[in-house]
């Protein structure tokens, strides 16, 4: 998943924030991100994102009342920016099965980028000693894997609601957990093609087939 940071008009304030300080909140939340990156989901506080940001605690605190606060919009940041970009992949015309491989495509070469290898296992770090950064993880996910349910339907219509949200899940966990292998600098990433041509043949199989074993929804 991406982490891109491109400015973008605001349609709304983010959480956490007033209107009048958007550009400041949006500074804030690279400081976020940065953080995250560079010294760790164990260093990750309010005052170390101040010192990132250059501003003092209480200023930060202003936009972000608390590091639940923070993360919350981090998240939804992120979240969106991610959305939008495989939005115009679905609106660009393509048939369906094309649409799907080039959504599939972008996650996997977006993994090879330093910011999403380090970034997402962090984040899952912090969400693993966080029960607020995990649900806001799971709202996260669960849009992600809205959009990707919304593909695969689109493929085979004939698939129904939890057919497409288990494959759904199934892909999204595919791909997350291959960041650890094709990631920035990790051993198999010169062989990401090979591995994405393999991934999308299976994903497609499964998802034309409709053999999905019945699982119990959470």
């Amino acid at each position: 998943m991406s982490t891109s940071t491109a400015r973008k008009p605001a349609a709304k304030a983010v959480p956490g924030t007033y209107a009048k300080g958007r550009t400041r909140a949006e500074d804030i939340l690279d400081a976020a991100v940065t953080v995250l990156i560079e010294h760790g989901y164990h260093n990750f506080s309010l005052r170390r994102v101040a010192e990132e940001a250059e501003l003092r605690l209480g200023n930060l605190q202003h936009y972000f009342p608390s590091k639940d606060a923070l993360v919350q919009a981090m998240l939804d940041r992120v979240i969106e920016a991610y959305l939008a970009r495989l939005g115009r992949i679905q609106s660009s015309g393509l048939d369906p099965e094309a649409q799907f491989r080039k959504i599939i495509e972008t996650l996997f070469l977006d993994l090879n980028t330093r910011r999403t290898t380090v970034f997402f296992p962090e984040l899952w770090s912090l969400a693993n000693h966080d029960a607020h950064v995990a649900g806001y993880m799971e709202r996260m996910y669960g849009r992600y894997r809205e959009l990707l349910g919304a593909s695969i339907a689109r493929v085979n219509p004939a698939l129904d609601e939890r057919q497409v949200r288990q494959i759904a899940l199934f892909i999204s966990a595919s791909i997350e957990g291959h960041t650890m292998f094709v990631g920035h600098r990790k051993p198999w990433r010169a062989q990401t093609k090979e591995i994405l041509a393999l991934a999308t043949a299976s994903f497609l199989w499964l998802i034309r087939s409709g053999e999905v074993p019945v699982m119990q929804d959470t």
